[in-house]
């Protein structure tokens, strides 16, 4: 059976994660998972406007665990995991692609962490980041709210290769010829020297996340975003 292909939201909410959870566990049977986006983007992250709007602190935890359990699934997938990035990978986006075995990208991709903006950190996907960021490295992403160009993630390590639009597949047909050399049983046993501590981080993370979207100050700071047509990370 070939590779499972997983196309993510622009937004990622319950319902989307959930679909996206379904899917994962379909592609178990597949000899590789991949990540794409659509529409000239790889997913901007997690969609926080409910937590301004009042959401009730319980459903919003819920969002959220969904969104770790997603993420905890990918990070310990029985299968070699692609991202294809073309296009902005924002927040939880990044994180999803950080997640990942290989990242393939185009020149014309971004990438960045604009939860600061907010006062929010990236504490559910601090686990994935790390495995491929120092912690002073991602301090730098996180503190200065800048999108990074390919190149510049390339260099940081968030990229593994740079290819043009055109090549993106084919590269990718390559990339996933490479991964069929491993056997699954080799892939399963890397993916269990740091499942439980994936698992606890990301509940950290959860706990973390819920806390802050409950300041008055981050709420404050996603309803005036909310309000402008020009995105905060933009500026």
């Amino acid at each position: 059976m070939g590779p499972a292909t997983l196309v993510l939201p622009e937004r990622l909410d319950r319902p989307s994660v959930e679909a996206l959870r379904v899917e994962l566990a379909a592609a178990r049977d597949g000899d590789a998972i991949i990540l794409a986006g659509a529409d000239d983007r790889f997913c901007l992250g997690m969609e926080f406007e409910s937590a301004a709007s009042g959401l009730q602190a319980d459903m919003l935890r819920v969002d959220l665990q969904s969104f770790a359990c997603f993420l905890r699934d990918l990070l310990t997938a029985p299968r070699p995991t692609l991202a294809l990035v073309d296009g902005a990978a924002l927040g939880g986006g990044l994180g999803l692609a950080a997640a990942c075995d290989f990242v393939l990208a185009t020149g014309r991709s971004s990438f960045g962490l604009p939860e600061a903006l907010y006062g929010l950190a990236p504490a559910i996907i601090r686990p994935a980041l790390l495995t491929r960021l120092t912690a002073q490295r991602l301090n730098m992403l996180l503190f200065t709210c800048h999108a990074r160009g390919a190149e510049e993630a390339l260099a940081l390590g968030l990229v593994d290769r740079i290819v043009p639009p055109g090549e993106l597949q084919q590269v990718a047909r390559e990339i996933l010829r490479q991964f069929r050399r491993a056997r699954s049983q080799t892939v399963i046993a890397a993916r269990r020297w740091n499942a439980a501590a994936i698992a606890e981080a990301l509940d950290a993370g959860v706990a973390e996340t819920g806390a802050a979207l409950a300041s008055e100050t981050v709420i404050a700071a996603l309803r005036a975003a909310a309000s402008e047509e020009e995105l905060p990370w933009t500026r």
